[in-house]
C-alpha cells in the first residue's frame, strides 16, 4: 500500500502504513522505534505482529524472529526470552539478542532458578513489572551480568502465559541510548507478549508432532534392516544345561531394566537373547531398536546415536531424533560395543551417567527413559587392559552380564536346532525332505562349530538347497569340511543317540562318572527322543509313531525332559 495523502493525514507513521498490507510468511515489514502514536496505530501494529508470528511453526524461526521485531519496535539494547523448564523448574534461554556475540553465546548457556530475579517474580505473579534502575531493586539477580558480562540497567518483563500455565518470560533489556522505559512501553510489550505465548505453544507442538514423527520414521527404519537380516528362527532352541543357565540369568534381567552386557563368540545368538529379554520385560509394548556399531563409521555413529539439528553439519537438513530418542520407552541394543572408537565411549558413558541426550548442533539436553542392552563377542575385560576399552564404561554396561557359550558346548542342542533350521529351510525353497539320516545327525554333533548357530544354518540351509525334493539330508548333502570329521574319534553322547525309524537306536557307551541306572536311562532316553524329533522335523505325530508311542506319552516325556 502506497504512503498517501489521506495516511499522512490521518497521523500514521510510513512504516506502520507499510504494515496494513497484509505480510507475507516469509517477510513482515520492519517497525520504527515506538515514540508516539496513536490507539489504533498501535493495535494494528500488534495484529500484524501477532499475525507474523503465528505463521512461524518452527521454534527456532520464531524465538529470532520475535526477538529481532521486539528489540526494533522497543528500541532496546537488548532482548531475553527465558523458557521454563517445568521439571528442574529453572529459566534458560533458548535465543538472546544482544549487540555483543560473546555474550548471547555465554547466555545461551545459563540456566537458573524460576523463583529468582524479576523474572522469577513475573513469572509468578502473571503480570509485567518495569524496573527503571535495577540497582535498587533487591529482586534483580545479578549472578547472570556476572557470568555474562552484560550490564543490566532497566529491564521491562513480561509474563508468557499460555494456554493452561505460564511457560516462561520476556525481557526488554536497556533503552537504547540511555532512555526510560514508559508505560506505553510495558503496554506494548504485555500485549505482544499474549500473541507469543500462543505462536510458542503452536510452535512446540508442532515441534513435539515432527518430532514424534520423526521418531517413528526411525523406527520403521530400523525394524525394516531388522526384517532384512532377521534371523530365520524366532525363538531359542536349547536343551543343554549351559543353556539352561543363560534362560535362568535371562528370566532374571527381564524383571528389571538395568543394563545387560552380552558376551559371547559370533554367531551364538546375542541379538536374539538381547530380543528375548526385552519382549518378556516389563518394556516390550516399546520398541527394540539395534546398531552394530562396529558397521556405522566413526562421524556418523554419534549423529544416529544421540541425533542431530537442521544446519548442525553439512548435509544435515532435517532434525534426526537419533536411536535413544527414538527408543524412548524401550530398548536400545548396542552390538559389537567392542568396536565403538574411544572417543565416542567417552560421549556414551556421559549419556549413561546424565540419564539425556543433547543431539548434535543443540545445547539443550533431554531426558532418556530407555534400557540399554549391549553385546560384545571380545573380551572386553582384555581390552581394558589394552586400553582400547574404558573400565569406567564397561562398568556401566555390565551390571548384569550373561556369557553365550559357544555350540561345540552345547552339543546337545544340536539336532533339536537342525531340525527347526531344516523345517525353515524347506519353507522357503520350497522343498519336501524327508529329515536327517542318522550318519547326518552324528556328524553335525561330532563337529566344532566355529561359526556356531550361524554356520548350522547356513549348512542345512546349504544341504536343503543341494537335496532333491523327497530325499533324505545324507552326508553327501554336507560341505566337505564336515565330511571330512573322523569317524574314529569317540563321538559326542548326543550323537550316540541319533537314531531314525529305520535304524535301531546305538548302544551308549558306559558314563565315566558315577550315576545311577535311572539316571541314565533317563538321560539317554532324552537324547533319543531328541534326535528322533530332529530326524522328523519337530512333528511330534511321526515321531511317537516312530517310537511306538503314542502322542500323549510323548508329549509327557518332552515336558519331563524340557525338550519343547
Amino acid at each position: 500500500m502506497l504512503d498517501t495523502p489521506k495516511d499522512r493525514v490521518a497521523g500514521a507513521h510510513p512504516w506502520l502504513v507499510k504494515l496494513r498490507a497484509k505480510p507475507r510468511r516469509d517477510e513482515i515489514a520492519t517497525p520504527m522505534p515506538m515514540t508516539v502514536a496513536a490507539d489504533s496505530a498501535r493495535y494494528r501494529m500488534i495484529y500484524e505482529l501477532g499475525y507474523a508470528f503465528a505463521t512461524r511453526t518452527d521454534l527456532d524461526e520464531l524465538i529470532p524472529f520475535v526477538i529481532s521485531k521486539c528489540r526494533e519496535v522497543l528500541d532496546s539494547e537488548g532482548i531475553s526470552l527465558l523458557l521454563l523448564d517445568s521439571t528442574r523448574n529453572e529459566l534458560y534461554f533458548p535465543y538472546f539478542s544482544d549487540e555483543n556475540p560473546e555474550v548471547a553465546r555465554r547466555l545461551g548457556a545459563l540456566r537458573f532458578p524460576a523463583d529468582r530475579g524479576v523474572a522469577g517474580s513475573v513469572l509468578r505473579t502473571g503480570r509485567g513489572e518495569s524496573v527503571e534502575d535495577v540497582s535498587n531493586d533487591p529482586r534483580f539477580y545479578s549472578e547472570i551480568d556476572q557470568q555474562s558480562g552484560f550490564t543490566t540497567r532497566s529491564i521491562l518483563a513480561a509474563p508468557l502465559i499460555g494456554r493452561e500455565s505460564a511457560i516462561g518470560v520476556i525481557e526488554v533489556v536497556n533503552r537504547r541510548g540511555g532512555g526510560s522505559f514508559t508505560e506505553k512501553h510495558l503496554e506494548l510489550l504485555e500485549a505482544l507478549a499474549k500473541s507469543i505465548a500462543v505462536a510458542i505453544e503452536n510452535a512446540q507442538r508442532f515441534g513435539q508432532a515432527k518430532a514424534s514423527e520423526q521418531r517413528l520414521r526411525v523406527q520403521v527404519g530400523a525394524l525394516r534392516r531388522d526384517l532384512a537380516r532377521h534371523d530365520r528362527f524366532t525363538e531359542i532352541i536349547a536343551v543343554s544345561p549351559a543353556m539352561s543357565e543363560v534362560f535362568r540369568l535371562m528370566e532374571t534381567a527381564a524383571a528389571t531394566s538395568i543394563p545387560v552386557l552380552i558376551e559371547g563368540p559370533t554367531g551364538t545368538g546375542k541379538e536374539l537373547v538381547a530380543r528375548a529379554i526385552h519382549r518378556t520385560s516389563a518394556r516390550a509394548d516399546g520398541p527394540f531398536l539395534a546398531i552394530t556399531c562396529a558397521a556405522v563409521p566413526e562421524t556418523l555413529l554419534e549423529s544416529e546415536l544421540f541425533g542431530h539439528r537442521r544446519g548442525a553439519f553439512t548435509g544435515a537438513i532435517e532434525d534426526h531424533p537419533g536411536l535413544f530418542r527414538a527408543a524412548a520407552g524401550g530398548a536400545i541394543f548396542l552390538d559389537e560395543i567392542g568396536e565403538m572408537p574411544v572417543p565416542m565411549q567417552a560421549k556414551l558413558l556421559r549419556v549413561l551417567q546424565d540419564g539425556e541426550v543433547t543431539a548434535l548442533g543443540d545445547t539443550r539436553p533431554q531426558k532418556l527413559d530407555v534400557r540399554v542392552l549391549s553385546a560384545s563377542n571380545h573380551d572386553l575385560k582384555a581390552a581394558i587392559a589394552a586400553r582400547t576399552f574404558r573400565e569406567d564404561l564397561y562398568y556401566r554396561l555390565a551390571v548384569f552380564p550373561i556369557k553365550i557359550p559357544p555350540l561345540c558346548e552345547r552339543r546337545e542342542d544340536i539336532p533339536l536346532m537342525a531340525a527347526r533350521f531344516l523345517e525353515v529351510a524347506t519353507r522357503r525353497h520350497p522343498k519336501r525332505v524327508a529329515g536327517f539320516d542318522p550318519a547326518t545327525i552324528d556328524l553335525l554333533c561330532r563337529f566344532d562349530w566355529p561359526g556356531n548357530v550361524r554356520e548350522l544354518q547356513n549348512e542345512i540351509e546349504r544341504a536343503v538347497a543341494i537335496a532333491k525334493d523327497g530325499e533324505t539330508i545324507t552326508p553327501q548333502h554336507l560341505s566337505a569340511e564336515l565330511r571330512a570329521v573322523s569317524f574314529s574319534t569317540p563321538p559326542h553322547r548326543v550323537a550316540k543317540a541319533a537314531v531314525s525309524e529305520r535304524a535301531s537306536p546305538a548302544v551308549p557307551q558306559a558314563p565315566r562318572e558315577r550315576t545311577s541306572l535311572r539316571d541314565a536311562l533317563g538321560a539317554y532316553e532324552a537324547q533319543h527322543i531328541a534326535a528322533v524329533l530332529a530326524q522328523h522335523q519337530g512333528n511330534v505325530s511321526r515321531a511317537a509313531a516312530a517310537l511306538g508311542i503314542s502322542r500323549i506319552s510323548l508329549h509327557r516325556r518332552m515336558q519331563r525332559y524340557k525338550l519343547r
